[in-house]
């Protein structure tokens, strides 16, 4: 029996702390987008058969944790890698589910999350996977990291969703790829990472307490746009901050000119870059969308860069499977 998974990306708009005098450490802040997506399909079959490198490196490990034959797995639409939209874990999570299904087996994607190598650090992409919406993760316990050579990281659970809301429909992200090469991933971020929160300052972590509980949470439960925009926006200024060592400013360069001329649009609630980069988004609604992605485009052109936009919806829910 062949399965399709679909799966929407995700923006992530940073974490809730860096700091190790708290008790949690990350805890991460992102919404589940409708576009890109990953959509493949699965069906058993001896041995791994796959054409797509990553997808096939999922597969193996999803055989060996389901402990099946193999399977036949075929990538119809991918999420780009290395671009800030969770790309990895959605791919991982979509492989695993698809191949779970196909033999009948119920999967369980956040408790086999870690074992693909995902969700050590953000919950947001597992959450994504399984109900969508805006999310904001509990984190790690400080005491489990291993920042300065001690800990047990080997294992990790993925953190618990702490705040779950739906994003009206009619919000719009409009999410602009930029050609200035992959973000950080893998060992090399987890080594940024690292750096960051060795020096990361408790203030920050207080200030984006407060712009979470006074401006963000009430921006969703009311519906505001605008207060919306303008909270994730700071959010993403905040943790840029943590970073601005490591990522030569609070943005990732060149990101911080473009965030810089965005954020003076009338129609943009708020702008910022998910993950490291190089992809970053602007918060509108639907009925400035047009208007929105052509004062991208002529930035764009005006700073003679190139990029992809994407107009993309919330998705308000988890992966599909058929």
């Amino acid at each position: 029996m062949a399965v399709r998974v679909v799966a929407g990306s995700r923006l992530h708009f940073g974490f809730r702390n860096l700091c190790l005098e708290e008790s949690h450490v990350y805890g991460g802040i992102g919404v589940c987008l409708e576009d890109p997506k990953v959509v493949l399909t699965a069906e058993p079959e001896k041995g791994i058969i796959c054409d797509d490198e990553s997808a096939k490196e999922y597969a193996q490990k999803a055989v060996d944790i389901l402990g099946v034959e193999g399977a036949k797995v075929e990538i119809k639409e991918k999420i780009p890698a290395h671009m800030g939209l969770g790309s990895g874990t959605q791919l991982a999570l979509a492989v695993y589910t698809a191949i779970a299904e196909t033999y009948g087996i119920e999967p369980k994607s956040r408790e086999c999350a870690p074992k693909l190598g995902r969700g050590e650090r953000s919950g947001v992409g597992v959450a994504a996977f399984e109900q969508g919406g805006f999310n904001i993760d509990r984190g790690q316990e400080a005491s489990s990291l291993s920042v300065f050579g001690e800990g047990r990281e080997a294992e990790w659970e993925v953190p618990s969703i702490k705040t779950n809301l739906r994003i009206p429909e009619e919000w719009i992200f409009v999410v602009v790829k930029l050609e200035i090469g992959e973000g950080y991933s893998g060992n090399e971020e987890k080594k940024l990472i690292n750096f960051a929160i060795r020096e990361a300052r408790l203030d920050v972590t207080r200030e984006i307490d407060q712009v979470i509980d006074r401006i963000l949470i009430p921006a969703i439960q009311n519906e505001n746009c605008a207060e919306f925009g303008f909270a994730v926006g700071e959010i993403n200024r905040l943790n840029g901050i943590w970073y601005e060592k490591y990522q030569g400013g609070v943005y990732r360069p060149p990101i911080g000119d473009v965030v810089g001329k965005l954020k003076n649009s009338s129609n943009i609630f708020g702008v910022g870059q998910s993950s490291w980069g190089p992809s970053l988004y602007c918060v509108t609604s639907e009925e400035y969308r047009k208007d929105v992605e052509g004062v991208v485009q002529e930035l764009l052109d005006g700073l003679g860069m190139r990029g992809e936009i994407i107009i993309a919806a919330p998705r308000n829910r988890g992966a599909e499977v058929t």
